[in-house]
């Protein structure tokens, strides 16, 4: 069945070939907490939403008078 305007791959996906030993040696490098970049800056803005979304509220309960 041909499908008009999609590449010939996405119907029918070619076989898929593995590296000898199945690329066992490339996932044992990357064992342990590789990415701390990423979680130092998710940490960062994080907390700086924190911080935003307290203070806020505390400008809002003063504009509103609450309290």
């Amino acid at each position: 069945m041909a499908f008009y305007g999609v590449p010939q791959g996405v119907s029918k996906l070619p076989r898929q070939e593995h590296a000898p030993g199945g690329g066992e040696k490339e996932h044992a490098e990357h064992k342990g907490l590789a990415p701390r970049g990423t979680f130092i800056l998710v940490g960062v803005f994080l907390v700086a939403f924190i911080v935003y979304y307290f203070v806020n509220w505390k400008l809002l309960s003063f504009v509103w008078q609450v309290g």
